[in-house]
């Protein structure tokens, strides 16, 4: 049983235990985790969150094939005492009237052709990193999205982009479960320059290394249509074609 084309029910359990440590709209830290149903192609899972030591009970109802996104629906909606996650296929059409939290999941296959990375990138792979290097992690964050997230030492690998020397990009790829956690980030400047391709490339060179079969990345919406900042990296995304596309809600 797969979903995402090449992911076990297994590899989304231990993928999205760890994604729970991003404490996002969808995912918190698991107390709990389990396969509900399989019904036509839908994929309902019950989940317990721990939430400042109380858990919230929530269902993720995942439709792969924009053709069973209504039975997904209909599934979830029998579950109003819950947060209600859903995971559709992003280019379908669903109304935002009763969303209240929006994002994107994709997932590519490590050995999928991506867009031609700059070449004159170099990346510098950090697996331990002292506070001159949290100073330069910090100063592209602040660059690129205004704000901080330091990486977790037990958790990620660090991408650190150079261009004529100069750090100008950086990522955290999660060894765990393979997600680029908190996204690709290139200071305002050097936008559009194919840096955060050569970035995504290297990620997954590293990800097929390990024995990965995909890659992932997940963005949360700052709001729900969508900011300028938001359709920018849902456009670098999408550009370097990910295999699988999702949108991911949180139903009212």
């Amino acid at each position: 049983m797969h979903m995402f084309k090449n992911m076990t029910i297994g590899n989304f359990v231990s993928w999205y235990i760890e994604l729970g440590k991003l404490m996002i709209f969808w995912a918190k830290r698991v107390k709990d985790i389990w396969l509900v149903d399989e019904i036509d192609g839908v994929f309902t899972i019950g989940v317990d969150w721990l939430i400042r030591r109380r858990i919230r009970k929530a269902v993720i109802a995942i439709a792969e094939e924009a053709d069973k996104v209504e039975k997904a629906l209909t599934i979830i909606h029998e579950y109003e005492d819950l947060t209600r996650i859903l995971i559709i296929p992003e280019d379908y059409p669903l109304g935002l009237d009763t969303v209240d939290a929006r994002g994107i999941l994709y997932l590519w296959d490590v050995n999928s052709k991506i867009l031609k990375p700059n070449i004159d990138v170099r990346i510098e792979i950090l697996k331990s990193w002292n506070n001159r290097y949290i100073k330069v992690f910090e100063g592209i964050h602040r660059k690129s999205w205004g704000f901080f997230i330091p990486p977790r030492p037990d958790d990620h690998v660090v991408l650190l982009g150079y261009l004529n020397d100069e750090p100008v990009a950086l990522a955290y790829l999660n060894v765990n479960n393979f997600n680029i956690d908190y996204g690709i980030h290139v200071v305002r400047q050097y936008w559009r320059k194919r840096i955060g391709t050569r970035l995504l490339s290297e990620a997954l060179r590293i990800a097929r290394g390990k024995g990965s079969k995909y890659l992932s990345v997940v963005r949360v919406f700052r709001s729900l249509k969508g900011t300028a900042g938001d359709r920018r990296a849902v456009g670098f995304y999408r550009a370097n074609n990910p295999s699988v596309k999702m949108a991911v809600y949180r139903l009212e």
